[in-house]
């Protein structure tokens, strides 16, 4: 009986803790390099086009941006998409108010990369208590070559789905409720199985074509 109520007490600490959090205020730009996170961040600041090249190091500023206007500063971070920087990227998810996804819509070859990382990321303890939402912005729309919202979507799926169900024959004795993306007999599907928001749009950095992303930080910030 003492060992019942002990359980009980700390699953129902636990989850007191995890409601009495919130949200930052921080828009953290993930993706693969080469996505344009580095150009969306200056694009947003400066208003204008920039050649980036890949970097091991992480830019951070607040600022207002000039088409989101009643905003007020924006706290943006643009994290290296270099795999051994994601553990260090990872532990900025408290502060995110939400994750803006940059996705080369032209690179099919990193779709995997982008699967297992969207994996790493929504079984993160931090997104799954904080419910931070996440967008896909699929980038460099304005190229000829490049693939679909649902081409784009399928490849991330199927991916996923590879890995849920190598990682879910690993998880016995494990919470998997915190481990184990989806419904068990069903194919996952990233827009109706995520255990956080999820949400797409088509950008051109380049072009400066942002408007369903400006749309999503109005959503988020409340304008």
């Amino acid at each position: 009986l003492v060992f019942v109520f002990l359980a009980f007490g700390q699953k129902f600490t636990k989850s007191i803790m995890k409601s009495a959090r919130s949200r930052g205020n921080a828009v953290l730009l993930f993706g693969q390099c080469g996505a344009g996170k580095t150009a969306l961040f200056f694009r947003l600041r400066d208003k204008a086009e920039v050649q980036t090249v890949s970097s091991l190091k992480q830019s951070r500023d607040k600022f207002e941006v000039e088409d989101l206007p009643g905003l007020g500063p924006l706290d943006i971070v643009d994290c290296p998409g270099h795999q051994r920087m994601k553990g260090k990227s990872a532990s900025l998810i408290p502060d995110a108010r939400c994750i803006v996804y940059m996705i080369d819509s032209e690179d099919k070859l990193r779709l995997k990369d982008v699967a297992e990382h969207l994996y790493e990321l929504m079984t993160n303890q931090d997104v799954l208590d904080l419910h931070t939402p996440i967008l896909l912005a699929m980038n460099k729309t304005e190229s000829a070559t490049a693939r679909t919202e649902k081409f784009i979507l399928d490849e991330i799926d199927r991916e996923i789905e590879i890995m849920r169900n190598s990682r879910g024959a690993t998880l016995e004795g494990q919470d998997q409720a915190d481990s184990y993306l989806g419904i068990d007999g069903q194919k996952f599907k990233i827009m109706e199985h995520a255990p956080c928001p999820v949400s797409t749009c088509r950008i051109s950095v380049k072009k400066g074509t942002l408007e369903p992303l400006f749309d999503f930080l109005k959503q988020q910030f409340g304008a």
